[in-house]
């Protein structure tokens, strides 16, 4: 999986959240879309996906399509592409708002899972269920782009984010505990103490904040 993280994903201005200081720490795709929307804490809060072909490229990062449902995808007006990306921006907005309950041991917000609904009837279209193996036991759900239109790209993203709501482990989504951040993360450590959605940034951002506070009281 292509992954490319830059610098810290806490401390990028709005104008420079972008592809290239992404920090893919969610543990699961649904998350780190959710991700996508940097600075939640904060008084910029800001999308690291300004276009349809950063959503493009998102989904390709995220190993969920490949150059050829890209091209397939890449085929539609740029009406179609405007609508999908402004669609997109609603389902990161749903994706926290359920996740963000999740993960404070709240009710999951209805309006959210509504939203969900919708757009797994929009994408359903697009979903192939086919034999995987030479004697046709076995089945793998995938996905056909052939002729889609720019919203499919939702689709995996979705289905993903269903699954993990349906299926879990919910009980392992965390919220990062710095106060300017509010990424998510699956908590996946043995006696589920992660605090931080990455210790390399957030967490020793907190570590040294705290240090500081200790020094001056003392």
């Amino acid at each position: 999986m292509q992954k490319i993280s830059g610098t810290p994903h806490s401390f990028p201005a709005p104008s420079s959240r972008d592809l290239g200081n992404y920090d893919w720490v969610g543990g699961h795709v649904a998350l780190d879309f959710a991700n996508t929307l940097g600075g939640v804490k904060t008084d910029h809060p800001g999308s690291y996906l300004h276009s349809y072909e950063d959503l493009l490229e998102w989904a390709r990062r995220a190993d969920l399509i490949g150059p050829i449902s890209s091209g397939h995808l890449s085929a539609g007006t740029e009406r179609a592409k405007a609508e999908a990306l402004k669609e997109s921006e609603a389902l990161v907005a749903s994706l926290r708002a359920l996740f963000v309950a999740a993960a404070r041991h709240a009710v999951l917000p209805q309006a959210a899972l509504d939203h969900l609904n919708r757009l797994v009837q929009k994408t359903a279209a697009w979903r192939r269920i086919s034999a995987c193996d030479d004697e046709g036991r076995k089945v793998s759900c995938g996905w056909d782009f052939k002729g889609a239109l720019p919203l499919a790209v939702l689709g995996p993203i979705v289905w993903r984010a269903v699954e993990l709501l349906e299926s879990g482990p919910l009980d392992r989504v965390k919220e990062c505990g710095a106060h300017d951040c509010g990424w998510m993360f699956l908590d996946t450590s043995k006696n589920r103490s992660r605090q931080w959605c990455s210790m390399q940034t957030c967490g020793n951002t907190s570590k040294v904040r705290r240090f500081r506070d200790r020094q001056r009281s003392s």
